[in-house]
């Protein structure tokens, strides 16, 4: 392993979620962790703003976007760092192998040094780098070429109205979109019927729940469930290629038997187009905790809902059918103001903070995964994200921290607000409605305000 000359030198990392399968499931946040002090350990200092992390499974598809990859590519070509740690070389080379070519070269043309950490492929030396290189381009070559046979198969499935492969089987229809199932088939019919006839979304999923009516996994109808039978083209007889219906000789037909006629479907799409042209003008509500609050019991996270003016955090399993069902929920309005005091609390409390330089950009929002029903990548990898770099610039700390929280604007409360807490746990009520009921709320910590991250690593 080589150590750069330069004392003091500043270097980016680059960490993304592991595949699925992999044995190594290392976390995001952990691999930054790991990295910045192996960083450290070679005379690199990482900063925060020069972390660079991809914390979705899609990051391993071919064409999918990934938003850390792309900005760590733009900081090497423009010069920004003088090196750059990857960590697991060896599984980018074989599994992002395009990815990998175009690192090698930019580092190459822009005298970027390349470290690396976690297998056996060692990027410090030029040796290892030219055979990373030669790899990566055999592994790329390859998967072009299957992914140009791929996309004709896949091409010529839509032209012949064949259904796609696998997933969960679509309501009204068996598997693999045969045979139509009647009853589902009549209720899909219907639901196009009342909608043609002005009726909303609400009132259609309402009435279907009231008279015992299930989706195809049994749960409760919601607005977003009716909307989507509405918009899915197969039920007009039509096959998807590409996010669209129309091929060269015109609309692509199906195979499997449609539940409308084609005349209806475009009729439902102008009206949802009209109804959602109506009530554009109307303000959204918005939620200052969203992505913090999780539901003690079901373990999942509560979403932003109203009714009438009231605003609520709800958990989303009151759709799910007995015995997960749960109809928890808080006010938000109180929720928020009350982790708003618990923030403020924090900083009043709080001499320093850390120079945003030494702040973790990757950190857990857990505990989420439902008990009893453990998911290996949900609650290893689900619950980390990425933060800004720059979260905590310009804090105030201190008596005077009351006064400069309610000069922030809302953005960077949101954003301090994630950094401070972890998660946001609400439990059962113990006290009457019209009584705002603190104890049941939870507020797990995030990183300690007085701690450095290379330091705890």
């Amino acid at each position: 392993m080589a150590v750069l000359d330069e004392a003091d030198a500043v270097g980016a990392l680059y960490c993304c979620v592991p595949r699925r399968g992999d044995e190594d499931q290392t976390p995001v946040d952990v691999q930054e962790r790991q990295g910045r002090k192996y960083a450290a350990g070679i005379g690199i200092t990482v900063p925060a703003h020069l972390v660079f992390a991809d914390q979705r499974r899609s990051v391993w598809n071919p064409g999918s976007v990934r938003p850390g990859w792309s900005a760590l590519l733009t900081a090497v070509r423009s010069g920004r760092v003088p090196a750059v740690v990857v960590i697991k070389p060896a599984m980018l080379v074989r599994h992002r192998s395009a990815d990998a070519v175009e690192l090698l070269i930019a580092a190459q043309e822009h005298g970027v040094e390349l470290y690396s950490m976690g297998d056996a492929l060692d990027l410090s030396d030029p040796e290892g780098r030219e055979t990373a290189l030669s790899q990566a381009r055999q592994h790329a070559g390859k998967a072009a070429s299957l992914s140009k046979t791929v996309q004709k198969l896949r091409r010529q499935n839509a032209d012949d109205g064949r259904p796609h492969g696998g997933g969960r089987r679509a309501y009204g229809y068996g598997p693999g979109m045969r045979p139509l199932i009647i009853d589902e088939a009549e209720t899909v019919r219907e639901m196009y019927a009342r909608y043609l006839a002005g009726e909303s979304l609400r009132a259609i999923a309402g009435d279907l729940n009231t008279r015992g009516i299930p989706t195809v996994t049994g749960a409760k109808w919601t607005t977003g469930g009716v909307s989507r039978i509405l918009v899915a083209p197969r039920y007009a007889g039509l096959r998807v290629f590409q996010g669209g219906v129309e091929s060269i000789d015109g609309l692509r037909q199906a195979v499997w038997e449609p539940c409308v006629d084609i005349e209806d479907w475009r009729r439902a799409q102008a009206e949802r187009a009209a109804r959602s042209a109506a009530t554009d003008h109307r303000p959204r509500a918005d939620y200052l905790l969203t992505g913090l609050v999780v539901c003690e019991r079901c373990r999942d996270h509560m979403v932003g809902s109203i009714v009438g003016d009231y605003r609520m955090y709800a958990c989303p399993s009151k759709n799910k059918p007995l015995p997960d069902r749960c109809n928890r929920y808080i006010a938000a309005k109180s929720l928020e103001d009350h982790v708003q005091q618990a923030a403020v609390d924090l900083l009043e409390n709080t001499g320093t903070t850390p120079a945003p330089s030494d702040l973790p950009v990757t950190v857990r929002r857990g505990p989420v995964g439902t008990p009893g029903h453990p998911d290996r990548f949900r609650t290893g990898h689900g619950r980390v994200e990425t933060q800004s770099a720059n979260v905590l610039e310009g804090v105030i700390t201190g008596p005077e921290a009351p006064a400069a929280w309610q000069r922030l604007p809302e953005p960077r409360r949101r954003a301090l607000l994630r950094y401070l807490f972890a998660s946001i746990e609400i439990g059962a009520k113990t006290t009457s409605r019209s009584v705002f009921d603190t104890s049941r709320i939870k507020i797990l910590p995030g990183v300690p305000l007085n701690e450095r991250l290379v330091e705890d690593a």
